[in-house]
């Protein structure tokens, strides 16, 4: 993961004043001019590249080709980049030992046309100058995992792009209101004899639809996921997971350290969870009982707390740092995880964490709050799920992205986010993700025979097994005797059965004990404590208005120079 920088109508001096600007990496800074186009890039070295020339202060990018007048940066991770040089690129001349080369050689080979290949597991920014055909590219992967801003003016022929708003912002000239964020999926050609700007569309989702039983489900989500979090530990850095409890990290933590042979590496196991200060965290307790079941490799878990003071304090500082003009009160809330979080890992030496976001979105398990007011049975269908998936960078993407490395620098990694697991449970039948009588017999089938003795189910599954006896006696309906949690928590479980199915296949194959995928929680930012808070930030920031919108409105507006009316009209896209 780096910064990247660019474009036409900006000198040499103003794009690395920008890369100053966005702390994406403290590997070095380098800049350079081809005619009238600067490219630069600001380095977060998780890849030893082993490109000479390259002093100590400097990035290893922009990167030139030998065999055109071709001339590229890179903001991302190439994970599957040694698939590529092992296959179509194994008669190509490759002087350097890491992943950016790669997607040189790429359009050398192909030209922009390289952007529709579907095997390339890769998260992604990229500028490419081709002084051939005298035009600049931009863009950017699907689903958005790496942040791209630009910038046009025909008129004064300026054509800027960032890997976020910081870096436009140091230039007086850029009219932030007419920043746009690049769609993911896309890519912009710069036509440098025209100035004509084009909008090209390389890469829709494919929902994999299939007939399958859930065992199956699983089971081939299970072995689309161990590939996904192994391509995610290719590096030659320290690597951690986020732990809060639920069954999205603990299956990420699991598959991610499955995928790391810790004998031959200099650092441990490591996973984080954050909390307010004070608060009886759901998320805490969760996280401790999940980190037991990574004794048998020796997990190091850490409690990371901020008081609930400090936070309202540094509230303006978080939605400044999110980049989000168009914000929604319901997007803020989660960002102190983030925040808080990243300062942590770096101080204890690493510089790369695997999460489990996503899922939430790939399945339609979101707990109504704030903006969203969806009931789930909408949330599971095939196009809410489509829609949640399309629109994931506008939100978590740029949270996960903009702060950790901001705060950092960490550079955070997703492999429910690989295309093809997306594609994959983008096709699951809404049937399996929901409390049925037939589901609930699959899922006390299951328990039956892969459970093991009751002396180690735990705390969480002798309830939940009496809850759905109770439940089908009952005749599908909410048994008696148990509180409103409880019915949510059960319901909660089956939004994400197949994804509990996969569980059932890893922990077959390893030390994750059967019980703990049994361990429904609540959204990061109310486990944690951080929507608690919302009265304390609304009484701090009176003068900036009345509700926790506002407030958050006011704060973006003075941070980005935001017009009035600029929520009414929000920036579109410049082509």
């Amino acid at each position: 993961m780096c910064g990247i920088f660019g474009g036409v109508g900006v000198s040499e001096q103003e794009a690395r004043a920008a890369l100053e600007n966005i702390n994406r990496g403290n590997d070095g800074i380098t800049v350079s001019t081809y005619g009238g186009v600067v490219l630069g890039s600001r380095r977060h070295l998780v890849k030893i590249s082993d490109k000479e020339g390259v002093d100590e202060g400097q990035s290893d990018q922009p990167y030139d080709s030998d065999v055109r007048p071709v001339s590229l940066v890179f903001n991302g991770e190439f994970f599957n980049f040694a698939e590529f040089k092992a296959g179509c690129l194994r008669d190509a001349l490759f002087k350097t030992q890491g992943d950016t080369e790669v997607f040189l050689k790429l359009y050398e080979a192909e030209g922009i046309d390289f952007l529709k290949r579907r095997d390339i597991d890769s998260m992604f920014a990229l500028g490419i100058l081709d002084r051939e055909q005298n035009k600049l590219y931009i863009t950017r992967d699907w689903p958005g995992r790496v942040p791209l801003f630009y910038y046009y003016d025909k008129d004064s022929r300026t054509f800027l792009f960032s890997s976020q708003l910081s870096g436009l912002h140091t230039l007086d000239r850029v009219d932030l209101n007419n920043a746009h964020e690049l769609v993911p999926g896309h890519y912009l050609t710069l036509d440098l004899d025209t100035f004509e700007l084009e909008e090209t569309c390389y890469y829709k989702v494919q929902a994999i639809k299939k007939d399958q039983e859930l065992l199956d489900i699983g089971q081939e989500l299970h072995q689309r996921l161990q590939k996904s979090a192994r391509n995610r530990t290719m590096g030659d850095v320290p690597i951690c997971t986020m732990l809060s409890g639920g069954i999205d990290s603990l299956m990420t933590t699991h598959y991610v350290l499955a995928s790391i042979d810790f004998k031959n590496v200099s650092y441990q196991p490591t996973s984080y969870v954050f909390a307010v200060e004070g608060f009886d965290s759901p998320d805490v307790q969760r996280a401790r009982i999940a980190a037991e079941g990574f004794k048998e490799i020796g997990l190091v878990h850490k409690e990371v707390f901020a008081t609930a003071e400090q936070l309202v304090e540094d509230i303006p500082d978080i939605v400044r740092l999110f980049e989000m003009r168009n914000i929604k009160a319901l997007s803020v809330y989660p960002l102190p995880i983030y925040y808080y979080l990243a300062p942590v890992m770096k101080a204890d030496g690493f510089k790369v964490t695997i999460g489990g976001h996503g899922v939430d979105e790939l399945l339609g398990a979101y707990d109504n709050w704030k903006e969203l007011n969806t009931p789930h049975k909408v949330q599971s269908g095939y196009a809410a799920r489509l829609l949640f998936i399309n629109n994931i960078w506008e939100n978590m993407m740029r949270r996960a992205s903009i702060i950790f490395m901001e705060r950092g620098p960490i550079e955070a990694r997703f492999p429910f986010l690989q295309q093809e697991v997306c594609e994959y449970l983008l096709g699951v039948d809404p049937k399996w993700l929901q409390i049925t009588p037939h589901n609930v017999e699959l899922m006390l089938e299951l328990i039956s025979k892969r459970g093991g003795p009751q002396s180690d189910w735990g705390r969480q599954l002798p309830w939940i097994h009496d809850y759905l006896v109770q439940y089908l006696d009952a005749g599908g309906k909410q048994p008696g005797g148990f509180d409103e949690s409880q019915h949510t928590d059960v319901e909660k479980l089956f939004w994400k059965f197949p994804l509990m199915v996969a569980g059932m296949h890893a922990a077959a194959d390893s030390y994750l004990p059967f019980n703990l995928l049994f361990n429904a929680k609540l959204r990061g930012q109310h486990g944690a404590g951080i929507s608690s808070l919302e009265p304390q930030i609304i009484k701090r920031y009176a003068d900036l208005g009345n509700t926790d919108i506002e407030i958050y409105r006011s704060m973006v507006t003075k941070a980005f120079r935001l017009r009035g009316d600029w929520f009414e009209k929000p920036a579109k896209s410049a082509v």
